[in-house]
């Protein structure tokens, strides 16, 4: 294995630590808590941040592996990767000076483009300590906001339901970011969604615009995040029951409409994004009105997924567990059918999937049950109510605890315990299940971007496993020590972190390389720590 090593330099870094030890004036930077976040996959990269220098390490695993940094903000709480894997956000906390070598700082959002090493990152000041992050799939509008638990312990007041909306696409100004509190009727938000870039229809603004959905306890509020000084409204979820939380949302970009699954809500909730000109002299109007309503799943809904058919109709498909109905709902009509189940159905999975495929079968399994059998279902006839339901049942040997899609494949893994060391490979296409031997427990795990390989790594097991899945071949690689997690990157790589707090990570450039062909990257996490002016 090709050696990339830098311990010669942690040795020196930590003789140099050692050394500043004895010094009563050092830098306030040597002693911070060394807190690591990462490692995060983009395409060809992988991301840590080291807190204790307020750096982004990247790792490049094209060809020959480089490493540069950045230097960004004071104590970094969250991070997050936008759609198109090229940048890097971060929130930072930032510090109160009080001791040499801090320095006032507010809390920041970072944009950290990771395809230019020589890029200086964009900050964006948000003004409250957020600790989370969601970012719309054009990758242009962002939202912080505060988790359930976010970081208020050196802070004096938090408010809980205000945000920070990002125009990433423009540099910072005094009208990005847009703070703004949306009303909370007494709830904390659990979370924040945003849509796919839409038009409203019937509205005189043709623009496609990203809306969010801020979820809570009874209510979900909708906001114009494309204009975020307009005023959001507020939807009420009392008439579809009593402590509704919404949980779930899928989008119909289309139609302007969301589909909504809540706890404690009767049915599938339809939330239609409608044009509703302002009245004249409104100050910060908006020109939209959503419009809630049930559409008549029952009983409940576990799961839901959302599909346009070959004709472009929009299809959404619900399971209800209490009543052991799987319901197809026709989203521009609201009519609907209903199937009877024999299980609680709490699961739903379309093959084949993504975003240009028209999905022939749904795989439903009852995962809270843990049942010993899946169902498939074909999809191209299911809303005809004068054609059967082809519905084949595929009895297992153990019980159903997760049920994982293989990318790009018309496959599906089958999970029957909890260390997964119990799996079963589901062909959708004819219904058979082949189960994989010897495959180890799985403590970390993931599909390669092709579905070609699975690829998994085990706790105090220094080798990392491979499983071809066109003919379910084994083979495994031996690694120089035990590995942490493993990463199959959308360029190809395999990553494997060691959990090393120096840095230690085993770059395969393919699951077919060989152990010559493979890097061994130490002490990354110290790259340019003499350099530092401390």
């Amino acid at each position: 294995m090709n050696a990339y090593n830098r311990l010669t330099a942690a040795v020196l870094v930590v003789a140099a630590l050692a050394a500043l030890g004895a010094c009563d004036d050092r830098d306030v930077a040597w002693d911070r808590d060394r807190s690591v976040i990462g490692p995060i996959a983009l395409k060809t990269e992988v991301a840590y941040i080291d807190n204790a220098r307020d750096r982004v390490i990247i790792i490049d695993t094209a060809d020959k592996p480089r490493i540069w940094t950045y230097a960004i903000g004071r104590d970094a709480v969250f991070a997050t990767v936008t759609p198109d894997k090229r940048h890097l956000a971060v929130i930072t906390r930032g510090e109160e000076a009080v001791l040499k070598g801090q320095v006032d700082q507010d809390p920041q959002l970072w944009l950290v483009d990771v395809s230019k090493p020589d890029s200086v990152p964009v900050s964006y000041p948000v003004g409250s300590p957020f600790d989370r992050l969601s970012i719309a799939e054009d990758g242009a509008t962002a939202v912080a906001y505060f988790s359930a638990s976010g970081p208020d312990a050196t802070g004096f007041f938090r408010n809980p339901n205000e945000m920070a909306i990002v125009d990433l696409s423009r540099a910072p100004a005094d009208d990005n970011p847009v703070l703004k509190t949306v009303r909370s009727f007494g709830q904390a938000p659990d979370g924040v969604i945003l849509s796919p870039p839409m038009v409203v229809p019937g509205a005189e603004d043709a623009t496609r615009r990203v809306f969010a959905f801020v979820l809570s306890l009874g209510n979900v509020t909708v906001l114009d995040a494309t204009h975020p000084q307009r005023r959001e409204v507020s939807i009420r979820l009392d008439s579809a029951g009593s402590n509704v939380r919404p949980r779930e949302i899928v989008f119909a970009p289309n139609s302007a409409t969301a589909y909504l699954r809540s706890d404690g809500a009767r049915d599938i909730l339809e939330i239609l994004i409608n044009a509703d000109p302002p009245a004249p002299g409104a100050t910060d109007p908006n020109d939209y009105r959503p419009a809630l309503a049930e559409l008549g799943a029952g009983g409940g809904p576990a799961d839901v997924a959302v599909y346009d058919d070959a004709t472009g109709r929009r299809l959404v498909l619900a399971v209800t567990p209490n009543t052991q109905e799987l319901v197809v709902i026709d989203a521009d009509t609201a009519q609907f059918r209903t199937f009877a189940m024999d299980d609680p159905v709490d699961r739903i999975l379309l093959f084949p999937s993504g975003p240009d495929l028209v999905p022939q079968v749904a795989v439903l399994a009852s995962l809270g049950s843990r049942l010993s059998r899946v169902h498939l279902v074909a999809l191209d006839r299911i809303t005809d109510s004068l054609e059967p339901t082809k519905l084949q049942t595929v009895e297992l040997d153990q019980p159903v605890l997760d049920v994982q899609p293989v990318p790009g494949r018309e496959l599906a893994m089958i999970v029957h315990d909890d260390d997964r060391t119990v799996l079963g490979l589901l062909d959708v296409n004819i219904g058979s299940v082949s189960p994989l031997q010897g495959v180890g427990r799985l403590d970390s795990y993931a599909f390669t971007p092709d579905g070609d390989y699975l690829v998994g790594v085990t706790d105090g097991v220094s080798r990392v496993g491979f499983l071809e899945l066109s003919n379910l071949h084994p083979s495994d690689l031996r690694l120089d020590s035990d590995p942490a997690s493993v990463l199959a990157l959308p360029g190809g790589a395999i990553f494997i972190d060691h959990g090393d707090p120096f840095g230690v990570a085993t770059i395969i450039p393919s699951p077919q390389s060989s152990r010559d062909e493979s890097h061994l990257l130490t002490g990354f996490l110290l790259s340019g720590l003499l350099d530092e002016n401390l």
